[in-house]
């Protein structure tokens, strides 16, 4: 496209898009933007009348009148830039009936301008916003009794002006209606079309922002009925992590530093599970809980966390290299049966319940850094894919002695 199609196009755009506002809805932004298309055609409308009389009469009267129309219908648009979006709708409906008035005086009811009733009754659907429907159908109304009353009454609304073939104006007339119909509503059709195309865009974010924070199940339930039932999971396993010495790191570098070391460090871990089909369940500080198994059963379960927590070590190991804070964990994994679900009607959170919970933690809190500790529960799962070192019987606070073992 060459740079004179762009500048048209963007100043075509910008005439449209007058008045237009960031915080106004889709909807009102289109009935906007159809006032300001109308607009722009009730002008061309007395534009091409202009140019009608001037090749075919010498009357004063029609070039006058026809330019103050067209001015009177660019006011609109300077309602709109104010932001008067109410009277600006109002406006263009009333310079469209002084249009319809001024040539039935001058041209008589033969000249055909009565099919501008049509444009008028559908032309308040089109332009007024929501909150001034009522005011919409007084006018569309208004418009249906004018043109009843029009043609009862045509054989008395007589020409002032004899100067033109009646047959040439209505020519011009209805084609000119005819075009602007067909701009508005194809006009319409291309916004409406747009709407939807944005109005899906935004559910589409939306729709990914709930699926990062809660799972698919969980939010067709929701969908549905707007609640959902905690479901049993017996075959799971739980992934936690926790860092060595946080608390003494905290008290050493600015919020603003942990966060972003944090959110790096975090970001990378979700793409590990997704990679290993395990799924977030949450973070608590800097304690990162995982879980496998849960959308649907599946008997490699305890390996992927395995394999999800290898990553994680190893990700961690070449990223203390290049960075000043070097940041040690934990990884405590053990495998059994839970119940998930949503708690509390705001700010759903989605979330894991019972035994198999705390005694991860407990398995997490027993470990050493940069080693995968696990139950003995897991370790039957995984002790024919991965080498495992026996830790014996550890004391863990709540649950007594438990059965551990290092993943080599």
């Amino acid at each position: 496209m060459s740079t004179y199609d762009n500048n048209k196009s963007r100043f075509f755009q910008g005439m449209v898009d007058i008045g237009a506002k960031n915080n106004s809805s889709i909807t009102e932004i289109r009935y906007l933007r159809v006032t300001n298309i109308a607009s722009v055609l009730g002008v061309i409308y007395n534009a091409i009348w202009m140019l009608v009389a001037f090749f075919l009469t010498d009357a004063l009267v029609i070039y006058v009148s026809n330019a103050l129309l067209g001015l009177i219908f660019l006011m609109a648009l300077i309602f709109n830039k104010k932001g008067w979006r109410v009277l600006a709708s109002i406006w263009l409906i009333l310079a469209s009936y002084m249009s319809l008035f001024l040539f039935l005086y001058l041209l008589g009811y033969s000249s055909g301008v009565e099919v501008v009733c049509f444009l008028i009754i559908i032309l308040p659907y089109m332009t007024f916003p929501r909150k001034a429907r009522n005011i919409a159908h007084a006018f569309s109304i208004l418009a249906c009794l004018t043109l009843i009353v029009t043609v009862i009454f045509q054989s008395n609304i007589t020409a002032h002006f004899g100067g033109l073939d009646p047959y040439i104006s209505q020519i011009v007339n209805i084609s000119i209606t005819g075009f602007i119909c067909l701009i508005l509503i194809s006009s319409m059709s291309i916004l409406i079309d747009k709407s939807e195309e944005s109005l899906m865009a935004e559910q589409k974010k939306s729709e990914d922002l709930l699926h990062n924070i809660l799972p698919a199940n969980i939010i067709r339930d929701l969908k549905e009925s707007g609640k959902t039932i905690p479901k049993r999971h017996k075959n799971i396993t739980i992934l936690f992590t926790d860092f060595e010495g946080f608390t003494e790191t905290v008290a050493s570098i600015s919020a603003i530093t942990l966060v972003n070391e944090l959110n790096d460090i975090f970001g990378r871990f979700d793409e590990i599970m997704e990679e290993t089909e395990v799924e977030k369940i949450e973070t608590i500080g800097d304690a990162y809980m995982a879980a496998c198994g849960l959308e649907k059963e599946m008997t490699n379960h305890a390996a992927n966390c395995i394999r999800a927590a290898q990553m994680m070590l190893s990700y961690l190991e070449d990223r203390n290299k290049s960075h000043e804070i070097k940041w040690r964990m934990r990884i405590g994994i053990h495998s059994g049966t839970v119940v998930a679900g949503v708690v509390g009607k705001k700010k759903f959170a989605y979330d894991l319940f019972g035994d198999t919970i705390n005694t991860a933690s407990r398995i997490e809190s027993a470990g050493e850094v940069g080693k995968i500790n696990t139950s003995s529960s897991t370790y039957e799962l995984i002790k024919n894919d991965f080498t495992c070192l026996s830790r014996g019987k550890i004391f863990t606070k709540g649950k007594g002695e438990l059965e551990m073992y290092f993943v080599k």
